[in-house]
């Protein structure tokens, strides 16, 4: 018998809860924050792949044509017309990005490029023709990269590929996470605590940690390390609930790196956080993080019926059970349901990992899921 169908599951818990205090774990600030100005950037370009087995974009993609025959001119050979290369079935139009690391880079540098196909029915076996590569945003001017070289396409998708150390830069780009007090001011950030002669930094919260408790605890936390060796009153506001904005004493603004390495290394205390069960359909994961109690409530779905119920008033801890085919998920005493026990119990029944995520959604729905559902991927 199909015990998907036949199922009749009751997970009955203790209503009392009598949460056991332990040490509380520590983080360095660091490991949960960016600073602002910090980050990927992307630069990109539009190449000819040449070298294609006869997959290349062929006489009906005109605009490889054109590219085609421009570059034959630009090497002395005479091209009348795209029809002197309509022919070429080995030649194929591409998109380029590469990646600029969250530190920057200098000149010299090599980067991975990664090849998109525009028409091309496949890249293997193609080479990138020397190209130049450019940030993707048109405001910010000049050629940053030269890429070329031969592209390796890995996996089932054949118009796609990449070339490893495809890039070289051509220019330095540093990554500035300084800001003066006025630039802070343009973009809205009026506090008292913001001078406009004085430099800061922005510590940006990572997403799953951010939050008012979070952002105040770290600027406490800096504020208590750090303000007798900056010689103020106040060294770190939180701002909002994902950014905390610490003061660059005057005289570390020749040696910020020096400071920020302080302000990283800030010891904080970890508490439990806010309730969040965190779904990754794509890797087919559930997090599960802080508190994350479900009240009782009952949830059918697909032949499948899943009880969760208060305690009775006598506080037994056994389950209370319906049927005689059942699964008993036993829990701490004196504590209510959590979703680690629901995921725990479905796991034992062999629930598949879409119907789990179904199940969460309802009892969510319902608001009886008593933490935040987010999404990745």
């Amino acid at each position: 018998m199909d015990i998907m169908r036949t199922l009749l599951t009751t997970l009955c818990f203790l209503a009392t809860c009598s949460v056991v205090h332990g040490q509380l774990p520590t983080a360095r600030v660091g490991d949960l924050t960016h600073l602002q100005g910090q980050g990927r950037n992307v630069i990109v370009g539009h190449g000819l792949v040449t070298g294609l087995n006869g997959t290349g974009d062929g006489s009906q993609y005109i605009p490889t044509m054109r590219q085609l025959a421009e570059l034959m001119r630009r090497f002395g050979v005479q091209v009348d017309s795209i029809e002197d290369v309509e022919a070429s079935k080995n030649t194929a139009v591409v998109m380029l990005e590469a990646t600029i690391p969250d530190h920057g880079v200098r000149e010299g540098e090599l980067l991975d490029v990664q090849v998109t196909a525009v028409a091309a029915k496949s890249l293997v076996g193609g080479r990138l023709i020397a190209t130049p590569l450019i940030y993707h945003d048109r405001n910010v001017q000049g050629l940053f990269a030269f890429a070329s070289g031969r592209i390796i396409v890995e996996g089932d998708t054949v118009t796609a590929g990449f070339i490893r150390d495809g890039a070289r830069l051509e220019r330095d780009v540093f990554i500035n996470v300084v800001a003066t007090g006025d630039k802070l001011r343009s973009v809205g950030i009026m506090s008292p605590f913001v001078n406009e002669k004085e430099t800061y930094i922005t510590l940006v919260i990572d997403d799953a940690h951010a939050g008012w408790s979070m952002a105040t605890a770290i600027a406490q936390a800096v504020d208590k390390e750090l303000s007798i060796s900056a010689d103020a009153d106040r060294v770190a506001l939180a701002i909002d609930g994902k950014n905390v904005v610490v003061l660059l004493p005057a005289h570390q603004r020749g040696d910020p790196a020096s400071w920020i390495r302080d302000v990283e290394r800030t010891p904080i205390l970890m508490e439990s956080g806010e309730a969040r069960v965190t779904i990754n359909r794509r890797a087919g994961t559930i997090v599960v993080t802080g508190e994350t109690r479900i009240s009782p409530v009952i949830v059918s779905q697909m032949g499948l019926t899943l009880t969760v119920a208060a305690s009775n008033q006598q506080g037994i801890g056994r389950p209370v059970v319906e049927e005689q085919n059942f699964i008993a998920v036993d829990t701490e005493r004196n504590r209510e349901a959590n979703v680690r026990d629901l995921l725990e119990a479905l796991n034992r029944l062999k629930v598949p990992f879409l119907d789990r995520v179904s199940i969460l959604e309802e009892i969510h729905r319902a608001g009886k899921l008593h933490a935040r559902l987010m999404y990745e991927g």
